[in-house]
């Protein structure tokens, strides 16, 4: 049986998540215009090879009209963005 592989970042799957939860972004005060965050709506597992197994689970959140992950959201917006995932309230 061949051994599958991804290259690195490359989402290799993404699942739904369950509602409960919500993403937080944190700038620093001179960073400006970063679109707010919101629900986390699905999972994905980007090919990592420097990670156990190979991959690292994500959250996918929505904000400024589209779904993101924090790497997509850090390349668009600023490496020096705090991306977490929160409890929804």
């Amino acid at each position: 049986m061949p051994i599958l592989t991804a290259l690195a970042g490359a989402v290799t799957d993404v699942i739904p998540a369950a509602p409960g939860w919500r993403v937080d972004v944190y700038a620093p005060a001179e960073v400006e215009g970063v679109p707010v965050a919101s629900a986390v709506v699905a999972w994905a597992s980007i090919a990592d090879p420097d990670t156990a197994g190979g991959i690292r689970l994500v959250p996918m959140f929505l904000a400024a009209g589209r779904a993101w992950t924090p790497d997509q959201f850090k390349a668009a917006y600023g490496q020096t963005l705090d991306v977490r995932v929160a409890p929804a309230q």
